[in-house]
């Protein structure tokens, strides 16, 4: 009996060698194809709506654009220039600013339009002061000129925005020219719930400065009121005047406009004349009275950018991080 159980034992034993050899085990195999990573975007798109002492200036407006360096579309394209006879090109530099006989009192306003497409992001915007110069000097300019010796600068090259001495920096127009933001609702007009901006004179920075303005980062947001990122595939709306002079906020109240315009109707509120596009219909005042002489021929020459960042991962980003360092440590 005991050999028979012996002899059994052998058998399970053989057996169990031969099935492990067969490698026939249970299995079961799940398998995820097609696996990626893509990078997302941040693509800022500008445009701009302007007027200059109270009518539409198609020369300073275009549509949206994506790639402002690029330029925008020229609306004379495909002609001739009348002046140069040489062929229009298809594409100009895109500017807020192209006004080459601006008097003492003129005044523009802009509305600029901010887009963001597929992300999150911070804005800010850096104002530059690219040249203040003397570009040829009159009589009534030499005589008020004084504080600076009188003005001596007489430019054979006027377009290259640098005087004959060398100077970019010897002109008195930047000092009279004042700038007025805010964060508007898309009417063109300042009214007394929206936020206005730093302001001033934009000879107020030396030439070749940049001053930057906080248009939304983690510690504010000029059209909430509170800290958080524009959001993507919005559209945002800043308001900006200039005067040849001094400007003073004189903001309107939502109830008194009617729809439409204002800057393109008479007065809304009886502090404007009824002139159609006055200052006072925009929520803001100029005065040229108090200009002189002195910026007479002058020519000033502005960069105005505007940088998108992701928000995303960049919870702690701030425009203007010299003024209000966090410690993260």
């Amino acid at each position: 009996m005991r050999k028979i159980l012996i002899s059994l034992g052998m058998i399970v034993f053989v057996g169990a060698v031969v099935a492990g050899a067969t490698g026939a085990f249970f299995s079961d195999t799940e398998t995820s194809t097609g696996n990626t990573f893509a990078a997302g975007a941040i693509d800022l798109g500008i445009d701009n709506e302007s007027y200059y002492n109270g009518a539409l200036n198609q020369g300073t407006s275009w549509s949206l654009n994506f790639d402002l360096d690029k330029g925008c579309r020229n609306p004379a394209f495909p002609g001739t220039n009348p002046d140069t006879q040489q062929p229009e090109p298809e594409f100009i530099p895109c500017l807020f600013f192209n006004f080459d006989d601006v008097k003492p009192g003129d005044y523009g306003e802009d509305t600029i339009s901010i887009h963001v497409n597929d992300n999150e992001s911070w804005l800010c915007a850096d104002v530059s002061l690219d040249s203040d110069d003397d570009v040829t000097c009159t009589e009534p300019e030499n005589d008020s000129d004084a504080e600076n010796g009188a003005c001596q600068d007489s430019d054979t090259n006027p377009t290259d925005g640098v005087g004959d001495n060398g100077n970019n920096a010897d002109g008195d127009l930047a000092d009279s020219l004042n700038f007025l933001w805010w964060a508007d609702d898309g009417d063109n007009v300042l009214e007394d719930h929206e936020q206005t901006l730093p302001a001033g004179p934009i000879g107020a920075l030396s030439v070749g400065a940049t001053t930057t303005v906080t248009l939304a980062d983690s510690l504010y947001n000029i059209w909430t009121g509170q800290s958080g990122p524009f959001p993507a595939g919005d559209t945002r709306y800043i308001g900006k005047a200039w005067c040849f002079g001094p400007i003073q906020a004189s903001p309107l109240s939502q109830s008194s406009l009617p729809q439409g315009r204002p800057t393109t109707t008479p007065a809304q509120d009886g502090s404007g004349n009824s002139v159609s596009g006055e200052p006072a219909d925009g929520g803001y005042l100029c005065d040229g009275e108090s200009v002189g002489n002195e910026a007479q021929t002058d020519k000033a020459k502005i960069s105005i950018a505007f940088r998108a960042i992701q928000s995303r991962n960049n919870g702690l980003f701030q425009c203007k991080p010299e003024l209000f360092p966090l410690d993260v440590d």
